[in-house]
Formats: structure tokens, C-alpha cells, sequence
């Protein structure tokens, strides 16, 4: 049973998906969509280029550039959410994802602009250009469709994985079509739009790496 939230107060189903029904798999396909929220692979991401970093502030790099492109939008978020402005965190309706957008988007150039400045180890640089332009690219496609955003991001993360391990990426490569799956499952978005996520993430990515 579930009770109203007072005025200014955010339910806890507004920070995750709720499961839409009781089965096990609504159940998988909740877990699975929320652990890799967009956000989520973006922090995982950069922690990625820091570990393989032979730099030892770039940890501080890192950290730098997640508070200013990650932390930053997702507490606007999180603010909209508190204002009943969108729906919950995840933005399953596509005229609320313009404003997240624009203000992502301008974080992202902020930080990518500032690790350029202070000469930061080349892969956070190339991850923050694959933010930047991915996130302009879904903004533009948000204008006039709904496309998935966290296709994207794991399809970009799965490139990146593999361009440092080869075959030891397969389980973040699988992930693909398993967030497909999960985000189809819940009703947030159709086979095409998924596909043209995971297609653009996969695209944006392999242009910048390599």
C-alpha cells in the first residue's frame, strides 16, 4: 500500500522504477534498469579510466569532472522531481527530458572544456567528448522522438570496455541487449528505440576511441 507524498516531499517510487507488476521478471527488468541508469554508468565509466590511468591525480581529475557533469544534473533532477515537475528520475515522458537535457549537457561541456585546460589523461578527455556529444545527439532526437538513453550510455560504456580489454568486456557487452530487454520490458520505450540508442552510443563511441 502506498500513501501520498506531503507537498514537497519524493516518494521513493519517484527515484527508481517500481516494478509495474509482481512476476520475478518485472522484478529483474526493475533491477537491471535502475543499476544502469545513465548516471550510473557515467561515474563506472570514468572510474574505469582512472584505474587504467598511469597518472596519479587522475583520480582527482575524475572526481572533478563527475561532481561538475554527473552530480551537478542529477541534483536538478532531483530537484524537478521534489518541484512534481517530472515524474520520477528515470524521465519516462519525453517533453521532461528537454530541460535535464540542456542542463547536462552544458555541465558536460563545462567539465569536458576544463580537463582540455588542465591537460587531463587522454581517456577522460575522449569519455567526456562521447558524453557531450551523445547527450547532444539525444537531446536533438528528443525533440521530435523518444529514444533510450540508457541504451546509449551502456552501448558507449561496452565500446570503451572493449577498446581497454578485448574479450574481457563480453559481460559489459552482453549488458547491451539486457538493458534492451529490461527497459522494452517496462513499457519506457519500443524495440526501435532502443536499438537506436544502443546504435548511437555504439557509434559515438567507437568514433571518439578510436
Amino acid at each position: 500500500m502506498t500513501y501520498p507524498a506531503a507537498p514537497g516531499q519524493v516518494t521513493p517510487e519517484a527515484l527508481f522504477v517500481p516494478p509495474l507488476r509482481q512476476p520475478r521478471l518485472d522484478r529483474v527488468a526493475s533491477w537491471i534498469s535502475n543499476a544502469t541508469h545513465p548516471p550510473i554508468v557515467g561515474v563506472f565509466s570514468v572510474l574505469v579510466a582512472a584505474l587504467v590511468s598511469t597518472k596519479v591525480a587522475a583520480w582527482t581529475w575524475g572526481a572533478g569532472y563527475l561532481a561538475l557533469a554527473v552530480l551537478l544534473p542529477t541534483l536538478y533532477v532531483a530537484w524537478m522531481v521534489r518541484r512534481g515537475e517530472i515524474a520520477d528520475m528515470q524521465l519516462p515522458d519525453r517533453h521532461q527530458r528537454l530541460k535535464p537535457y540542456c542542463v547536462a549537457i552544458a555541465c558536460m561541456a563545462l567539465a569536458a572544456l576544463a580537463l582540455q585546460w588542465t591537460h587531463a589523461p587522454r581517456l577522460l578527455q575522449q569519455i567526456a567528448l562521447i558524453n557531450v556529444i551523445q547527450s547532444a545527439a539525444l537531446f536533438l532526437a528528443t525533440l521530435r522522438w523518444k529514444i533510450s538513453a540508457h541504451c546509449a550510455s551502456m552501448g558507449a560504456l561496452a565500446v570503451l570496455t572493449w577498446t581497454l580489454f578485448g574479450a574481457g568486456s563480453l559481460p559489459f557487452c552482453a549488458a547491451v541487449p539486457a538493458v534492451a530487454w529490461a527497459r522494452v520490458w517496462l513499457k519506457r520505450h519500443d524495440l526501435i528505440q532502443v536499438l537506436a540508442g544502443a546504435t548511437l552510443g555504439i557509434a559515438v563511441a567507437w568514433i571518439v576511441l578510436r
